[in-house]
């Protein structure tokens, strides 16, 4: 009887064990499991976070799809941009420009940042020349290339009737509230030059706009006559029949109509039209669409006050810069 209880014993001890050994087993297998789906979700939160889709220039008013891939699927990407009055960027990676500069742009997810630098570039370049300067310059140069009439350097241009204020002042004026506006809608821009103590001729003026890669070439002048009746704007180009750049003639034309009704059409100036002038030298060295710009009659007293006037030439500016944006179809 002792020996029964003593195998019964036994054997129930055994299979304790057993259970304890098969729990342990189990136990160890769920662990090993869990250790292996806990290393797949870290190995799965730290894949590379990378660009999928990057670009290193855009032109200002268009768009650009960035993209990334890896990092934590569980954690939102955020987008970010410098400088935010040249570019925007959307929390879908969607990159705005707005005007020519550079900016980067920053990709962050869990901890992990990118960024990519890029270049905006202006959807079209303008080259502007505020005519005249401080001081003329009587010695002479050719009138266009090869030619053997020479004309003054630069001349010292028309003075304001009522205000006194000398043409190359009221021209500079302009020009930079030009260039305000232009570079807002996305231009690049070129000054031929940003103040008045300078010496640079009619001929220079146009080298240097052909050397600055512009699209188009703006000149601003003041108009005079003996007549203070006068009044008006008007667009200067070349003919046809130019013998040095006839072949800007036709666009010449159109970028001065376009930038003339437009001009009259803001500011009210009365439109005299466009006219052909083959004699300008500025103009004859161009090797780009040129126009010269009579922006107002500064021997008429009303005339030349109202072109003095700072939210006057906003507006002078406003006319001209729509009438490039109608040039180029913007």
């Amino acid at each position: 009887m002792k020996d029964l209880k003593r195998e019964i014993t036994l054997m129930a001890g055994i299979i304790v064990m057993a259970v304890i050994v098969v729990t342990a087993l189990g136990i160890n297998k769920i662990s090993n499991s869990l250790n292996v789906s806990n290393a797949a979700e870290t190995e799965k939160q730290t894949e590379k976070f990378e660009f999928l889709q990057t670009t290193g220039s855009v032109k200002a008013g268009s768009q650009f799809q960035f993209g990334v891939t890896g990092g934590d699927t569980g954690k939102t990407t955020v987008w970010s941009v410098s400088g935010k009055k040249y570019a925007i960027i959307s929390q879908e990676g969607v990159l705005h420009a707005k005007r020519a500069g550079k900016v980067t742009v920053y990709a962050k997810n869990a901890g992990n940042i990118l960024s990519c630098d890029v270049d905006i570039k202006g959807k079209k370049k303008v080259a502007i020349d505020a005519g005249h300067q401080l001081h003329s310059d009587s010695s002479t140069e050719p009138v266009g290339p090869g030619s053997s009439t020479k004309k003054a350097k630069i001349s010292g241009g028309a003075t304001g009737v009522s205000t006194g204020v000398p043409e190359y002042k009221l021209t500079l004026s302009v020009a930079k509230k030009l260039e305000k506006e232009l570079v807002s809608r996305g231009y690049d821009v070129y000054m031929v030059r940003t103040k008045n103590n300078v010496n640079i001729s009619n001929k220079k003026r146009a080298l240097k706009a052909n050397k600055s890669g512009s699209d188009i070439y703006i000149r601003l002048h003041g108009d005079s006559a003996s007549s203070s009746s006068a009044k008006g704007a008007s667009a200067l180009y070349p003919s046809k029949s130019n013998p040095y750049v006839k072949k800007l003639s036709k666009k010449s034309l159109k970028l001065s109509k376009a930038v003339l009704d437009s001009y009259c059409d803001v500011t009210g100036i009365n439109n005299r039209g466009c006219v052909v002038r083959d004699d300008l030298t500025g103009t004859n060295w161009s090797q780009i669409p040129v126009t010269l710009i009579e922006m107002g009659f500064m021997s008429n007293g009303a005339e030349d006050r109202k072109m003095q006037k700072k939210a006057f030439q906003n507006k002078m500016a406003k006319g001209i810069a729509d009438g490039i944006d109608a040039y180029f179809g913007f």
